[in-house]
């Protein structure tokens, strides 16, 4: 069950194939992410785990509260994590660089050794793809050398699903470790994550009265306590996580806001009659199954091209 890298979109369209023929009808896959970024994302683990709800767990390996992250889900059986594939650093209070050391990857990190701050940036940069091999496989041997149980790779800020040159990096990694990849089930995907922190309940529930019935229907979450830690940070990416009246971050509320509705009881009775499943599971019955999907631009020349114009 290994996963070509020699996958083409062209073979993707063609191909007749359905997951959902296979899966049970009506799947729920719960991924929260940026595991290991901080203290206060990290506490709100222990109250996800507590609902019994299977969810999978996403943890950004170069970041420095990894070894907590991988502590707080260490045993779990019904959390699948995975590696929240780390290529940028968002946040100018608190930053972060390349596992493999920014002599090993100099073409992707700025002049201090950090990651670039947006995806624009990177993709704008003169990266290297050998050194994004090497960044990527340093995060997983990372990963295993912490002792972490592995099922499955997704992208932090979409970078290693950006282009196909950088997807067929994952996809070879994922191959070599039999790692299941995010979105590449064919899963359509909802968040709440720029919604108005009072509608975000609104929002994952409306999405679980309205479940596509022939496909995985995953649903993303960034969750965390709500505490001085994150309430400090100012995104450079977006201005929806900074309140436009007093210009503080409001980082903090929103993933407090997403852990209250993962944590509610709403939550968890909207999800009974629904199959819950993982990446895990995933990746034990169907890792066949996975197709490239989601790929954000068509080339690197292309992804250049865009970015130039924003």
């Amino acid at each position: 069950m290994k996963l070509s890298i020699r996958i083409t979109f062209v073979f993707y369209y063609l191909c007749v194939w359905s997951l959902s023929s296979q899966v049970d009808k009506t799947s729920v896959l719960i991924r929260s992410d940026d595991f290991g970024m901080s203290h206060a994302v990290n506490m709100a683990l222990p109250e996800l785990i507590q609902t019994g709800i299977p969810f999978n767990a996403s943890v950004m390996m170069p970041c420095a509260w990894v070894q907590e992250a991988a502590d707080l889900l260490e045993g779990v059986t019904h959390v699948s994590a995975g590696i929240h594939l780390t290529l940028t650093s968002e946040f100018e209070q608190m930053k972060w660089g390349p596992v493999a050391g920014m002599n090993a990857v100099p073409s992707l990190v700025d002049e201090r050794g950090y990651f670039r701050s947006s995806v624009k940036e990177f993709l704008l940069s003169d990266y290297d793809l050998n050194e994004v091999e090497t960044e990527l496989r340093a995060q997983i041997e990372r990963a295993l050398a912490l002792n972490m149980e592995i099922d499955y790779l997704d992208h932090h800020m979409g970078i290693a699903r950006s282009t196909p040159e950088i997807a067929a990096i994952v996809e070879q990694l994922a191959e070599e470790y039999g790692l299941a990849i995010s979105r590449y089930f064919n899963e359509t995907t909802a968040d709440a994550w720029g919604a108005p922190i009072e509608d975000k309940v609104n929002v994952i529930i409306n999405k679980l009265n309205n479940l596509d019935q022939n496909r995985i229907n995953m649903l993303v979450f960034h969750t965390a306590q709500n505490n001085p830690e994150l309430a400090v940070l100012n995104d450079l990416n977006t201005h929806l996580m900074t309140d436009q009246a007093s210009g503080m971050s409001v980082i903090a509320q929103h993933r407090n806001a997403e852990l209250k509705v993962f944590t509610s009881k709403e939550f968890s009775d909207q999800l009974k009659g629904k199959k819950v499943i993982t990446y895990k599971d995933l990746k034990n019955d169907w890792l066949d199954q996975m197709r490239r999907n989601a790929i954000i631009y068509e080339s690197i020349e292309v992804s250049k091209i865009s970015n130039q114009s924003r």
